[in-house]
């Protein structure tokens, strides 16, 4: 590693702790959303056990003079970052133009895409044109993949016979990853099907070379895994040792601070008897999630609808009073019990309590070996 690449990531570690928050956030601030999750559609093709969407109607969604409408509204002027998922993106036909009125947005800084990667014929093109287009306006551009086990137990998470056609879709990227991103991940959700093969997906990712992000599996109102927490969910069956051993290995293993620190978070909220959450959210009150229709929604996974950009304009249901009340009940009856992995700043204090942690089990094997050397 080289020494300009070692200090951008000290450097960036330190930023990381020196902006973190030194109070909580009360969600009444009212600040521009500057990260927006963007599902493109509630259509999917995938077959998930933790999830419902596949189920859910996708009709009467947005057309291409609609988004950009939408996407022209000054709610959007201050965002960095946004994320296209779904149902399934690669769904949405012409998808490059989407896209195109996403990068008209005047702060936007990095773009991101979830998909299954099951549509090899639409995606790859859309991909490809994508990034053009991304480059061309000097935007970041981020693929991620979901891949939920090796084999057949993906199969079981997503859907029969479909490990080959995500295999392919993720080496295919890696190795020719000048002409769709500037950088690709694997997102695998750990539930009760897979959870007892994650060392062998992980063996898989380390002999493929590719990065896995972990996170677990929770409920979701709006893609309504709420319903199915009894069918998936190692946070309601014996599974959670197995989940908690597992994040304390990638908490171990984990080399980049900021990943360290976010899969200490999840362990400890697993392992822990008083439920925590350690990780900050950008959707506590800087990040927003837009449907299919238009429709808005603070928190990603536990907001109700707040209003519709079909029907007035973004700013008075963003900032509206009886909204803001809203969002900071979701901060106060729910965050704190949320282990999804969405990430912000975090507060100091909980960097301080990590920080403790870690310092006490070096100086505990430490002082171990020590005392097993000398006697």
């Amino acid at each position: 590693m080289d020494v300009n690449s070692s200090l951008h990531k000290f450097l960036r570690n330190v930023k990381y702790v020196v902006t973190s928050y030194w109070s909580p956030q009360t969600g009444f601030a009212k600040k521009y959303p500057k990260v927006v999750q963007l599902p493109m559609t509630y259509l999917c093709n995938s077959r998930c056990v933790m999830c419902n969407i596949w189920k859910m109607d996708y009709s009467n969604e947005f057309d291409l003079d609609e988004f950009e409408r939408f996407m022209a509204d000054p709610l959007f002027k201050k965002v960095r970052a946004l994320g296209i998922n779904g149902g399934e993106p690669t769904l949405v036909k012409e998808l490059p133009k989407y896209a195109e009125a996403i990068l008209r947005l005047p702060s936007l800084k990095y773009l991101n895409i979830i998909t299954h990667g099951f549509n090899h014929k639409p995606m790859f093109p859309a991909l490809k044109e994508i990034y053009k287009l991304c480059k061309e306006k000097g935007v970041k551009f981020h693929v991620s993949i979901s891949l939920d086990g090796y084999g057949q137990t993906h199969n079981v998470v997503r859907g029969k016979n479909v490990f080959p056609k995500t295999d392919y879709s993720i080496k295919e990227i890696m190795q020719n990853k000048h002409l769709y991103c500037d950088s690709i991940d694997v997102g695998c959700t750990v539930i009760k099907h897979n959870v007892d093969q994650m060392i062998e997906l992980d063996e898989y990712a380390k002999r493929n070379l590719f990065d896995i992000k972990y996170r677990v599996g929770i409920e979701n109102k709006r893609i309504e895994s709420n319903k199915l927490m009894d069918q998936f969910s190692v946070l309601l069956d014996k599974s959670v040792q197995s989940s908690t051993e597992f994040f304390h290995s990638r908490y171990y293993e984990a080399q980049n601070f900021m990943v360290k620190f976010k899969y200490f978070a999840l362990y400890h909220f697993l392992s822990a008897d008083k439920k925590e959450r350690l990780l900050g959210c950008d959707w506590k009150e800087e990040g927003l999630t837009m449907d299919a229709r238009g429709d808005l929604y603070y928190c990603a996974v536990a907001s109700d609808k707040i209003g519709s950009l079909r029907e007035e304009g973004g700013e008075d249901i963003f900032f509206r009073a009886q909204n803001l009340t809203y969002r900071k009940s979701i901060l106060d009856d729910k965050c704190n019990g949320c282990i999804h992995d969405y990430q912000g700043k975090p507060q100091l204090r909980h960097l301080v309590f990590y920080f403790r942690r870690f310092l006490f089990e070096r100086f505990y094997w430490l002082g171990y070996y020590l005392k097993a050397r000398l006697t």
